[in-house]
């Protein structure tokens, strides 16, 4: 372990072939004096069922935002996954993690009225579970360096965090320390984006049974799958830059309001509010005329924002937002439920016709990052789908234990 361990993430080395993380010795050990922070939003099926999973998009990412302030100059790993967020920080940062976390679920609650689970647990105690969290990263753009997981130990964590048994040992209480997050950088001002070949579809694949390099196999192949049915990255990118448009609605716009000035009364929202549509018609302005201010080539920047978003990614499970065709999809689940029938993988996947999008912007020359997940549902409702298609084939195989014994 490095003296300095708050610098291992930065210091680890970076994939430029996304098949590479199917290779575990591409993979280093977390420290074991670092920590595991965490946010997933309660019932989110109520709020996708009212049509605001944007509203629980909006939340997971403020948790990223406010992490990633609070840790300043120290690069850590994350991951975003639709109703919630996982992040990984030294042990120096805890502290900051928990109040950042707090605020977002203050934030959650009076803004949208979301209930947002926040817990932090330690890496030792994952460890000494049994569990190990692998990390490594990969190079999605010159400006967006994504963090990749494997080992089981963020999957194990995840599971204290919901599980009734373990979920107190872990919840970070209000009180604990201080609410306390910078929001600055979150920004929610584009319509959603359309599929330019009709559909988006949003996939998530855990490998089942078996060890870490079978687990590592099975995402191998569905990288691999994926090329071979979708084509190459850029021809299934959910975010076409033709596609992209600002949007001035209010209740749009009213997703960044609810985080930004989530303390200010109602006139205090009013004028971010305002504030808000007049810089997204000043973006428009300086996109349509290809005019360049300082560093940033506005011309150029839908290009660059499609480059920098996070369609695709492995946290103990492999996840991608895709767009396609019916065709395309349906051979995908075929090849899927085939995997399925053998016992090496479980699936879940939602179709609709567009993708949504919740930015991180703190320097609009490079330094954004676009979050990217499917519209009514997306990652929440394929994650529901693969729990579900679990629980039958568990139900199944028990079944066929039963039958055999009598």
């Amino acid at each position: 372990m490095p003296e300095d361990s708050s610098r291992f993430y930065s210091g680890l080395k970076i994939l430029t072939d996304f098949a590479d993380v199917g290779s575990l010795e591409n993979y280093a050990a977390l420290p074991d004096d670092w920590h595991v922070a965490m946010c997933d939003v309660r019932n989110s099926t109520a709020a996708v069922e009212a049509g605001r999973y944007k509203n629980v998009n909006t939340v997971g990412a403020a948790a990223i935002t406010a992490v990633l302030n609070a840790a300043g100059d120290i690069d850590i790993p994350f991951i975003f996954e639709g109703d919630g967020a996982m992040l990984c920080l030294p042990p120096e940062l805890l502290d900051a993690a928990r109040g950042a976390l707090l605020q977002t679920r203050r934030v959650a609650k009076n803004s949208f009225g979301l209930d947002l689970r926040v817990a932090t647990l330690p890496m030792a105690q994952i460890r000494g579970a049994g569990n190990t969290i692998l990390v490594t990263r990969y190079k999605v753009s010159d400006n967006y360096v994504q963090a990749v997981f494997a080992g089981g130990g963020m999957a194990y964590a995840d599971r204290c965090m919901k599980d009734p048994a373990t979920a107190a040992l872990c919840a970070v209480e209000p009180g604990s320390v201080e609410a306390k997050a910078d929001f600055e950088g979150l920004e929610c001002r584009w319509q959603d984006i359309p599929s330019r070949h009709g559909e988006t579809v949003s996939v998530i694949v855990k490998a089942m049974g078996g060890d870490q390099d079978s687990a590592a196999r099975v995402y191998r192949d569905i990288v691999a799958a994926v090329r071979e049915i979708y084509g190459a990255d850029d021809a299934c990118h959910p975010v076409w830059p033709p596609n992209l448009s600002f949007s001035l609605d209010g209740m749009r716009l009213a997703n960044e309001a609810g985080v930004r000035a989530a303390e200010k009364n109602a006139l205090g929202r009013w004028v971010y509010l305002m504030k808000a549509r007049w810089l997204t018609l000043l973006g428009w302005f300086l996109m349509r005329f290809d005019i360049k201010t300082g560093k940033t080539d506005w011309g150029r920047y839908k290009h660059v924002l499609a480059r920098n978003s996070d369609v695709r990614k492995v946290n103990d499970c492999f996840r991608q937002i895709l767009a396609g065709n019916a065709r395309q999809r349906e051979a995908l689940t075929a090849w899927l439920e085939a995997r399925h029938a053998c016992g090496e993988l479980v699936y879940g996947t939602h179709v609709t016709n567009r993708a949504q999008m919740t930015c991180l912007v703190f320097d609009h020359s490079g330094r954004h990052l676009h979050f990217i997940d499917g519209a009514d549902g997306g990652l929440f409702m394929a994650a529901k789908a693969l729990k579900e298609r679990a629980v039958r084939t568990s139900a199944a195989a028990d079944a066929m234990k039963t039958e055999a014994s009598a």
